[in-house]
């Protein structure tokens, strides 16, 4: 069956289809015709950013959230403010849709010189920038808008990729004949041959292991395998682990679970003893590896990926993790020693300085199972990702592509597609500076998040690196707790904190955790002071790692001392 229907206007049916309630962007004079559209639909709503960068941002962020992340720009500039955020989504496996509008099709066609272009009468060039960071990239023509929108969102949906469509600015109105059957994403259902012999050599491998080990990696947990990956090692008894970007996905208090590898010394125990490793979505890079320290190649491993089983050189195509781990035969399960008990939380005394290990000792106590965190990166992501937190909080962090100001315009998308569940932000002062302006979008959406602000006067990950006292690492003093009434703000709607000591920070969080929840919870926003060199053991490790690394052993030393 087929109707009639404008070509923005089943681009809108099909995010609807798929389950968009938010579209983040910056208006162009390319897409407002497809605006006008969006703002016409009752079920979408439109969030404009203070740039194209964080809008590309906030999508990340509320694709996270469960819902499809769909950002909107307009041609060439907007594009390109953007390909940073897509860039970041493609590495950390988000299903980002970019949406842009594009000069009208005629010109395009005549190869015109047109403002926003690089006037030289090509239109696909942007195309090729996104190549790279796109699983699918592609212009919407009448003849092809069918099968170009639907090959892009199911794209997205299989691949947790981004993908990107232009919709050329005189076309949104256009009638076009289009199919009333709905847009079905799901993956189809029966277990595939290549599941079921995949499965059979997992099982032999399993047969002969005695130490046997499975490392969940972030794409598993995009496609939401991890139910499938817990029941399997319940039945088989073979203990897990997750890499650092999968951190607080698992049951801490599952008695097969590990902890972080790296991080853990239990999971690295199990790493070095095992004569059977299975990893689940692994990619090898220097976060999921310890800087290339962990060796995957000298004992045997069996890879689940997303579309193929490896053990050895024999490749199976073709296969779905979960049906593989479901068809393995059960065999008898010998449970791991307990975990030790944990290192106690630091407590500071009540006048004394801050110091970082209790502030995130403190941030620990204060989450809550129904909590989204939203952690940045450097060491408010090195950090919070080993911390003993509560299952079910859903934590956020751009572990790989680390890009800074990513979280605050990520909370911004976070917060909107679960509304109903607290979202607490940790990020430090330099990344804050980077994207701070959404802060304003924020409130006046009349959003209640907790912001918990590291202010220790510079980039402490990068000191920890390199040039511990050298200015380039300096960023300008703020006075960050005046910032909300300068985005205008009502002063009755916040609740701001500047703490200095461990008496302060808890009287600041148990503000906080006295909020009502029913509707009038205030915008927070908690500021920390820190010494510029404080550093965990964790920080001042990868530190010193990195600049090994990166810099060689001729490299500056750098005291932290």
């Amino acid at each position: 069956m087929s109707t009639h229907q404008r070509i923005g206007e089943f681009l809108l049916r099909r995010l609807r289809e798929i389950g968009t309630s938010h579209v983040f962007g910056v208006p162009g004079d390319y897409n407002m015709a497809f605006l006008e559209q969006i703002e016409a639909d009752p079920d979408l709503t439109w969030v404009g950013t203070c740039n194209e960068l964080n809008a590309a941002y906030a999508a990340d962020g509320h694709a996270r959230g469960g819902r499809p992340g769909v950002l909107l720009t307009t041609y060439g500039v907007g594009c390109l403010s953007a390909l940073n955020g897509v860039a970041g989504a493609y590495c950390e496996h988000i299903p980002l849709i970019h949406l842009s509008g594009s000069p009208p099709l005629h010109a395009t066609r005549d190869g015109l010189r047109l403002h926003h272009s690089l006037l030289d009468g090509g239109y696909r060039n942007v195309h090729r920038a996104f190549a790279e960071f796109t699983a699918y990239s592609e212009t919407i023509t009448p003849q092809t808008a069918v099968e170009v929108i639907d090959h892009a969102l199911l794209t997205a949906h299989r691949t947790r990729r981004p993908v990107r469509l232009e919709l050329p600015s005189d076309l949104s109105h256009v009638e076009i004949t289009v199919p009333t059957t709905i847009l079905d994403v799901a993956t189809t259902s029966g277990v595939a041959s290549a599941s079921r012999e995949a499965a059979a050599v997992l099982s032999g491998a399993l047969a002969e292991a005695r130490r046997p080990l499975l490392v969940v990696d972030l794409p598993a947990i995009r496609r939401g395998l991890m139910p499938a990956i817990e029941a399997f090692c319940a039945a088989h008894g073979v203990p897990y682990t997750c890499t650092v970007p999968a951190a607080h996905t698992a049951d801490p208090d599952a008695p097969l679970y590990l902890g972080l590898l790296p991080g853990s010394g239990r999971a690295q125990q199990a790493f070095a003893a095992a004569d059977l490793l299975i990893s689940c979505e692994l990619t090898e890079t220097d976060v999921t590896t310890a800087g290339f320290t962990l060796d995957y190649a000298d004992r045997p491993h069996v890879r689940l990926s997303a579309d193929a089983v490896q053990s050895g050189t024999e490749v199976y195509y073709g296969t779905d993790t979960a049906d593989v781990l479901a068809a393995t035969p059960t065999a008898t399960a010998t449970a791991p020693e307990p975990p030790p008990a944990p290192e106690p939380p630091e407590v500071p005394e009540p006048d004394a300085p801050l110091t970082q290990r209790a502030v995130f000792d403190a941030l620990a106590g204060f989450l809550g199972p129904d909590d989204v965190l939203v952690a940045e990166t450097g060491t408010a992501g090195q950090n919070t990702s080993g911390l003993q937190l509560p299952h079910g909080l859903r934590y956020v962090n751009q572990t790989s592509w680390g890009s800074i100001g990513f979280a605050l315009p990520a909370l911004l998308g976070a917060a909107l597609a679960e509304p109903q569940r607290r979202h607490v932000l940790c990020v430090g002062d330099g990344s804050f500076q980077v994207t701070a302006q959404e802060l304003s979008t924020i409130l006046r959406l009349g959003l209640t998040p907790v912001i918990v602000l590291l202010d220790n006067r510079g980039y402490t990950i990068e000191r920890a690196i390199m040039g511990a006292k050298s200015p380039y690492n300096d960023v300008a003093a703020w006075r960050y707790t005046d910032l909300p009434r300068a985005f205008g703000a009502d002063e009755h709607s916040l609740l701001l904190r500047s703490c200095r000591t461990g008496a302060e920070l808890a009287a600041a969080f148990d503000a906080a955790s006295h909020q009502a929840s029913d509707g009038s919870r205030r915008f927070t926003l908690i500021r920390v002071h820190l010494d510029p060199l404080d550093m965990t053991p964790a920080t001042e490790g990868v530190g010193e790692m990195t600049r090994v690394f990166d810099y060689g052993v001729k490299a500056p030393a750098n005291p932290l001392g």
